[in-house]
């Protein structure tokens, strides 16, 4: 298991689209930080996800006979990684993870845009 990243402030879904297959989750305003961050899935082939959290750590299933593939219902996935989210049920399926902090607020463009439907 490899730990990407995780945070102690919200997130929520911010953005879908199906014509590129990226997720983006997006954490605005918290009272911790200014900051804004965007985190960005790609090539999303599946996902089991809620619209909020109240914390997101993002870690890799990086073993092919770990067993929580089968205690999630998935499968090695050719050319997807499985990433949890906060330690599972919660999962994408996808090729890439990446995220970036600004000073950015919800109306402001992403680092990972232009996504269709937002700035």
């Amino acid at each position: 298991m490899a730990v990407h990243a995780g945070w102690t402030r919200e997130f929520r879904l911010w953005h879908y689209t199906v014509s590129y297959s990226q997720l983006l989750f997006r954490s605005i305003d918290s009272s911790d930080s200014p900051k804004r961050i965007d985190l960005l899935f790609s090539n999303v082939e599946r996902m089991h996800i809620a619209a909020e959290y109240d914390n997101f750590a993002v870690e890799e299933m990086t073993e092919p006979d770990d067993p929580r593939f089968g205690e999630f219902g998935l499968r090695a996935l050719e050319r997807r990684r499985i990433f949890l989210i906060n330690g599972g049920p919660d999962y994408v399926a996808a090729t890439h993870c990446r995220w970036h902090e600004d000073d950015g607020d919800a109306r402001s463009s992403s680092k990972f845009g232009p996504l269709r439907g937002i700035d």
